[in-house]
């Protein structure tokens, strides 16, 4: 499952890199980014969140009917199918409407034009990321795992190649809106749609070798479909409330004037930010949560405590390293990641990157969180978890607007690294109040250790960067110098210190993960 998300997210890195080539940091490309994040937002105000939270608990508990929860499910999956198709057919006609809403009130009549041409062919991807998690949830609650996480490198290798096929044809830094014709959209807009709906059409052939077979069913009265509907209920306020905070931060983002770190900066940057949180959280939390969905459905308690634990531990000695590394070599990594465009464009997203990581560790706290509420079908506590961190976020990132162009992304994105803090640590405290005593101190102890390991790491792997800084004439060579000698120097010092300090976790993970490495042969006359 984790390999799978790697491959992928590597391919998104790649996919994101030549996306800023397109565009650079210009209108036309914060013009794209808006019509990208429409189909998204979308899905998930309407549709995503409620299938993610809905499915999984549910199929749980329906399987402990006769018929092992079928006809519960295809009824399940025919009402899901259909809100789809509703929500896609409603939002294609309010594309104007949307893209202004999304937008700065500072652009000019071809940056909006183009993002709404780009929205149409865009929009019914709506249903194919609907579709997607669906199918993904099914094969999730039947513990196939890996196929989820698997089917998105599809989608980023079509992306991909329309990518490299445009840059051919058209080539790069196309920031003028009035220069793109419908030819251009079409292959730009046309990629994103057909990637997805191949990402999601590719999931029905190991569903079926699951042995599942779905039949639309209809007549959803009397099948419990009522407890479905108050967790979808609680669901989209949550992420009503999220796509609100959302839309103030894009149009904080949009009134960035060009050239500096605005919306297509920061999309890159988050981009980044979710590599990590969704290689090691999401793989993580996706496999606890149908653990913790099945201990739910017995009563089972300290199965749940344990898999808490578990989790905010190994998302702790992962993710502290990743966001501490970053702030020693962030600019070097997004010079080497997003390679052919400009040091100023590359630097500034570095600084965004850099601002997001604080939260990357607690973020993945309160998204463990989350999973925990909703394992018990209970989505009114994770709502009133995303009213607090949107809340924090949208004040501090509304006053970002007092700064000027060129810190203003800087500071949306450490606005919402403050949020995921603030906020992880108060979900915490909720989730004791629920489920029992988790022994924080443990958790807290292994977390502070791993901040102690972190500190000499960091420390020299800066000052090999900055020993690098400006001699090597080449860029490409001085950004690969600068990632590979800062991660050389850091990975050695941090395991060194973690051993030192006996932190079991990563003990653990390096003695998988060299278990797992190829053997090396004997050679001849070796015992």
């Amino acid at each position: 499952m984790a390999s799978g998300s790697l491959v992928s997210r590597v391919l998104g890195l790649a996919r994101q890199s030549m996306i800023l080539a397109v565009f650079g940091l210009t209108l036309a490309g914060d013009s794209w980014a808006v019509a990208n994040m429409l189909p998204n937002t979308i899905y998930t105000l309407l549709a995503g969140g409620v299938i993610n939270a809905v499915l999984v608990p549910q199929i749980a508990a329906a399987q402990k009917n006769p018929d092992g929860g079928q006809e519960y499910l295809d009824k399940l999956i025919t009402l899901s199918i259909l809100v789809l198709l509703g929500v896609t057919a409603i939002c294609i006609p309010l594309i104007p409407f949307l893209v202004n809403l999304l937008s700065s009130a500072n652009w000019d009549e071809p940056t909006y034009g183009l993002s709404v041409a780009f929205s149409y062919i865009c929009m019914p991807a709506i249903f194919f990321y609907g579709l997607y998690a669906i199918l993904g949830q099914v094969l999730n609650a039947r513990e196939k795992f890996g196929w989820f996480m698997w089917s998105p490198v599809l989608c980023n290798i079509v992306w991909i190649v329309a990518l490299g096929w445009f840059i051919n044809a058209y080539g790069r830094g196309n920031g003028d809106p009035t220069t793109f014709t419908p030819a251009m959209i079409a292959l730009l807009g046309g990629s994103l749609t057909l990637g997805v709906a191949l990402q999601a059409i590719v999931l029905i052939w190991p569903l079926h070798r699951s042995g599942f077979r779905y039949r639309p069913r209809f007549g959803f009265r009397g099948v419990g479909l009522g407890a479905v509907g108050r967790v979808a209920g609680w669901t989209f306020a949550s992420l009503a409330v999220a796509q609100l905070g959302l839309i103030i931060q894009t149009r904080v983002l949009t009134s960035v004037a060009q050239y500096y770190p605005g919306k297509i900066a920061y999309d890159q940057a988050f981009l980044l930010f979710m590599t990590p949180h969704g290689l090691i959280t999401v793989s993580l939390a996706t496999a606890l949560f149908t653990s913790m969905a099945k201990a739910v459905a017995i009563d089972d308690r300290d199965t749940i405590r344990s898999d808490l634990r578990r989790g905010a531990n190994l998302i702790g000695v992962t993710t502290i390293p990743i966001a501490f590394g970053t702030l020693a070599i962030g600019t070097a990594l997004t010079g080497l990641i997003f390679l052919g465009n400009s040091r100023e464009a590359t630097d500034a997203i570095g600084y965004l990157t850099m601002a997001m990581m604080l939260g990357l560790p607690a973020y993945g706290v309160y998204y463990l969180c989350q999973r925990a509420f909703l394992a018990h079908s209970d989505a009114r506590t994770p709502f009133r978890m995303q009213v607090l961190n949107t809340s924090i976020g949208t004040v501090l990132t509304i006053a970002a607007l007092l700064l000027t162009d060129e810190w203003r992304g800087v500071a949306a994105a450490g606005a919402q690294a403050i949020a995921n803090i603030i906020s992880a640590i108060i979900a915490t405290m909720w989730v004791q109040q629920r489920m029992g005593r988790l022994r924080m101190y443990r958790i807290t102890r292994t977390w502070v250790r791993v901040i102690v390991a972190c500190i000499p790491a960091t420390l020299a792997s800066y000052a090999a960067f900055l020993a690098i800084e400006n001699i090597i004439p080449i860029r490409a060579l001085e950004s690969t110098l600068k990632v590979a000698l800062g991660s050389a120097i850091f990975i050695p010092i941090y395991l060194i210190g973690a051993h030192r300090m006996r932190i079991d976790e990563v003990k653990q993970i390096t003695q998988l993960i060299t278990t797992r490495l190829p053997k090396r042969k004997p050679t001849h006359g070796q015992a």
